[in-house]
């Protein structure tokens, strides 16, 4: 008997079982099997009288054995194998798995089950938040469909992974960030950047990058809204507070940031816009407005440039607020929401689609919940119509719909109904390019979209 021939052969019959309704249904009337005649290289290899002696002498001991069954070729009997066939049964599985030094799959599953239940009960993630639902999503499908999904480690052996690292220590390191990163998002502090993150955690600061953040950013763009833009990878780990470097904030206005030693910064002297980056805000006490009346979050940079340079009146302060929004600015907008009088008045401007309107109601829900859109409207949509980019995707418009009945997004049900009923969606850099606008944009060289 051959021992290369055993291992290949249960190899391939636990590879088939665990793809089929015998494994994943415990389905009674399921057949695993294999034919010969399907393996090119092992019929060549089986034109060796000697090699083809070994093979059925391997088949003749484990059909003894009782972990398969084989058939022969009609009217080729003791000559050609037809099928070779799993027997299902529990024990006589697990003795195929020995046998290859395989560990099964339900094993693999179990596995990954109990660190998922071990992440959801660590206090790290927030209770009712995207995380926590996305590892509640994978555990209920982990149960009824006894498979690892996409996101996690899974090599086709067992005990290895691609990047020849082992299984089931990717799978629980990988949950170690993602409870890290939810449980920054969600805290006081700045951004942490990657390579300290990854330090703190496993004592090497290249292991994140290496081993693990293509499947966090996997994840982090499976919770994305169906229809809403993809954001950057690096905008991505952001709004959970992993940054590469000390992030970058511009705003153009009269703003003065007071640190902690009671330094003062002024930036109102700067009228074509100012910055600061993630690091001195985390070293700042507050900040102080002087005759700001209005305040306008403008997701798109070419709009805040445009903004700023030829639309600002002296009253008002302009924040670049990009797409996704890390803890860090979260902390540095709500600074400056605080030092607000009452009576400001706040506007928000985005796209008007699906992303624009998450981007709104996301800065409303847990910032600013007086602000209001600006140029998101159906009069605008209207306005612009003929540079409007026309909807295809029937996912899209059914993206739309579902907004129809969230009452967080009433304020642009109107809107939205235009959008459902013509099929198109704006982008906000095409509003600064009208030629009604009396307003020296060519000075900006500004690309249309």
């Amino acid at each position: 008997m051959s021992v290369e021939y055993e291992k290949k052969i249960l190899s391939s019959l636990l590879d088939k079982y665990e793809k089929s309704k015998a494994y994943s249904e415990n389905s009674e009337n399921a057949r695993v099997f294999l034919k010969p005649a399907g393996d090119a290289s092992l019929m060549e290899e089986l034109e060796n009288p000697e090699q083809k002696a070994l093979f059925l002498e391997t088949l003749q001991k484990l059909a003894q054995e009782g972990l398969i069954r084989y058939k022969w070729v009609r009217h080729e009997e003791g000559n050609l194998v037809d099928s070779i066939h799993l027997v299902l049964d529990a024990d006589r599985i697990d003795e195929s798995y020995k046998r290859t030094g395989r560990i099964s799959k339900a094993a693999r599953v179990q596995a990954l089950l109990k660190e998922i239940c071990r992440a959801l009960r660590s206090g790290k993630l927030e209770p009712g938040g995207q995380m926590e639902g996305f590892l509640l999503d994978q555990k209920k499908r982990m149960t009824e469909k006894k498979v690892i999904p996409r996101f996690f480690f899974y090599a086709e052996e067992g005990r290895k992974s691609s990047k020849g690292l082992d299984e089931g220590t990717l799978n629980r390191n990988l949950l170690e960030v993602l409870c890290a990163m939810d449980e920054n998002r969600r805290g006081e502090g700045g951004g942490l950047m990657e390579r300290v993150m990854s330090a703190r955690l496993f004592g090497d600061s290249k292991y994140f990058e290496h081993n693990l953040k293509s499947r966090v950013i996997s994840i982090l763009r499976s919770l994305i809204p169906d229809g809403e833009d993809l954001p950057a990878d690096d905008e991505l780990l952001g709004e959970y507070g992993v940054i590469r470097w000390p992030e970058i904030f511009e705003m153009t206005g009269e703003l003065t940031a007071v640190r902690k030693d009671g330094g003062r910064i002024e930036y109102g002297s700067e009228p074509s816009g100012a910055y600061i980056n993630s690091l001195t805000v985390g070293e700042l006490d507050h900040v102080e407005l002087a005759n700001v009346r209005k305040i306008f979050f403008i997701e798109n940079k070419a709009n805040y440039v445009w903004y700023s340079l030829y639309q600002r009146k002296s009253d008002e302060l302009v924040l670049f607020h990009g797409g996704c929004y890390s803890p860090s600015k979260k902390r540095w907008f709500h600074m400056i929401l605080d030092a607000a009088a009452p009576e400001t008045k706040i506007y928000h401007w985005s796209d008007i689609d699906i992303g624009g309107f998450c981007i709104f109601t996301r800065l409303r829900r847990e910032l600013a919940p007086a602000a209001r859109p600006w140029m998101m409207d159906r009069k605008t949509l209207e306005h612009y119509f003929a540079a409007a980019m026309p909807i295809t995707e029937k996912r899209y418009l059914s993206g739309l719909e579902k907004l129809l009945d969230d009452p967080e997004y009433e304020i642009f049900y109107d809107v939205i109904r235009y959008m459902i009923a013509h099929k198109v969606r704006l982008e906000q850099e095409q509003c600064i390019s009208d030629p009604g606008m009396p307003l020296p944009i060519n000075r900006l060289q500004l690309k249309e979209v």
